[in-house]
């Protein structure tokens, strides 16, 4: 019988109130941040991984919506972390080509316990900020521990973005899939 692959990551800071739950074994979504388009993003990592996903975030959105979704980023990063235990029979690669009409986004995962995050494209401001696109998956590699690569293209900043989440989330649900009972990893581990 296999373990639950399940983890609730709590984060309360004085700007940004976030509860996580994860469930890599189930596929579903409940999320809100405040956001909207950010809670469309997160529905479509969700629905593209067929992961469980629930997020309630409650932050300082009349400052800005910075805290908020780093706090997020970080929350579902430590999640991940939590729910992968000790990554035993997961593929632990996964990539995806995404084309939304104008655009295309190409992400590559491993999930190798080291955080490093490579994108390639500019995207100007959509529903969130470039900036906090940017950084939202770069926090969420590190606290997840996943290297992931990201290339997009295009001219609509919306298809940008959302072709980038699905992409992320396609990879993502390959990468976490049982494959086997090893650790797949010459060391013997993933850290």
């Amino acid at each position: 019988m296999r373990v639950k692959r399940k983890a609730i990551v709590r984060r309360k800071t004085r700007e940004v109130d976030v509860t996580v739950t994860i469930d890599l074994d189930e596929s579903y979504a409940k999320i809100n941040t405040g956001i909207s388009f950010f809670d469309h993003m997160l529905n479509s990592f969700a629905k593209y991984s067929e992961i469980g996903l629930e997020i309630e975030a409650k932050g300082d959105l009349d400052v800005e919506e910075h805290h908020t979704i780093e706090d997020v980023a970080i929350a579902l990063g430590l999640a991940i972390k939590k729910a992968l235990g000790d990554k035993k029979g997961i593929a632990r690669f996964g990539d995806a080509i995404v084309p939304m009409d104008d655009a295309i986004a190409i992400c590559a995962v491993d999930i190798s316990g080291r955080g490093y995050y490579n994108f390639e494209g500019k995207i100007e401001n959509s529903g969130i900020k470039f900036e906090n696109f940017v950084h939202f998956f770069d926090t969420l590699c590190k606290n997840a521990g996943l290297n992931v690569y990201l290339s997009v293209k295009g001219f609509n900043a919306h298809h940008m973005m959302e072709a980038s989440f699905k992409a992320f989330g396609i990879a993502f649900g390959k990468a976490v899939r049982i494959v086997g009972k090893d650790v797949r990893s010459i060391k013997g581990m993933l850290d």
